[in-house]
Order: C-alpha cells, then structure tokens, then sequence
C-alpha cells in the first residue's frame, strides 16, 4: 500500500513539474520540486537510500523533458549522494538549515547543468543560466520549505495508518 501512495504521489508531483509550475514561474524560472525530493530523501531515508533515488528521480525527469539523457540523473544523484552522507554529521532540522541546503543543491544542479550543456553542446544552452542561477536558488528555497513541509506531513500520516519503517530515519 505505501508503494502505491508514494508511486501516486510521485506521478503527481510529475504532472505538477511538467505542466502547472509554468503558470507559476517568475521570469521563465520554476522551482525543481525533482531536485527539492531528491534533497528530501537524501535527508530522510535510512542508509544510502536517498542516492538511488536521487538518480531514479533524475532519470524519469531526464526521460520527460526530452532533452539530454543523464544531467538530470547525475545532478539529483550527486545531491541524494552529498546529503544522504552529510545527514548523520549535522542537524538538518528548521527553516534556516532546509533552506540554506536548498540553496546549496540548486546552486549545485545549476552548476552541473551549466557544465554539461557548455562543455557537450558547445554553449548552444548555456547563456542564459548562471545569471538567473540566484532567482532559482531562492526559488527553489521558498517552495523547498513548503513541499518539506507537506513531506513531513505526508510521511507522518502514512506511518499512522501504515506502520512500516520504510521510511523512517
């Protein structure tokens, strides 16, 4: 039952990404809510989960986009990596350490992404991403906090009616 409620979840947030987010965006720039989960579950997730799902996430956003095969994949699994090691050496609990590791994270998507598209394609993307690199960073941050928010939520009310330490830290 948890596998068909976070699989739901999971298309959801998908659908959500590819089509409503464009309503919302400030200056052509959505937040990720792929990379804000990938985070997510890097922090909370027993052991080294996180970084297999950081990379599966990656690759079905890679798989929807319909444009380079693997930057997403290798981003969200480089952010599942770094957080689901760093989460037993610090406290990754309130607003200022969520956002400051939002931050961190979208700086390091927009940076591999920057990187792939001007050293593979030549530039013919990447122009026009480090100046707005900011803007999605905060971005990212403001709706990070919303999203873990409802996680939180979400994860809590599933362990109530489904007991199971799938999810558990």
């Amino acid at each position: 039952m948890i596998f068909l409620i976070v699989s739901l979840f999971l298309l959801f947030l998908f659908a959500v990404q590819t089509t409503f987010l464009k309503a919302l965006a400030i200056a052509g720039i959505t937040p990720d809510l792929i990379l804000i989960l990938a985070l997510y579950c890097g922090i909370n997730l027993k052991e080294n989960r996180g970084i297999g799902m950081g990379f599966t996430l990656g690759l079905i956003q890679d798989c929807l986009s319909g444009g380079l095969l693997g930057v997403n994949s290798f981003a969200k699994g480089l952010v599942g990596f770094i957080f689901s090691t760093l989460k037993d050496k610090i406290i990754v609990e309130g607003l200022i350490p969520i956002s400051f590791f939002l931050v961190v994270a979208s700086f390091l998507d927009g940076v591999i992404y920057y990187l792939v598209t001007s050293t593979l394609l030549k530039g013919e993307w990447a122009g026009g991403v480090l100046p707005f690199l900011p803007l999605y960073a905060a971005y990212n941050a403001l709706a990070g906090l919303v999203l873990f928010f409802f996680l939180d939520w979400g994860r809590r009310w599933i362990h109530r009616k489904f007991p199971n330490d799938i999810f558990r830290v």
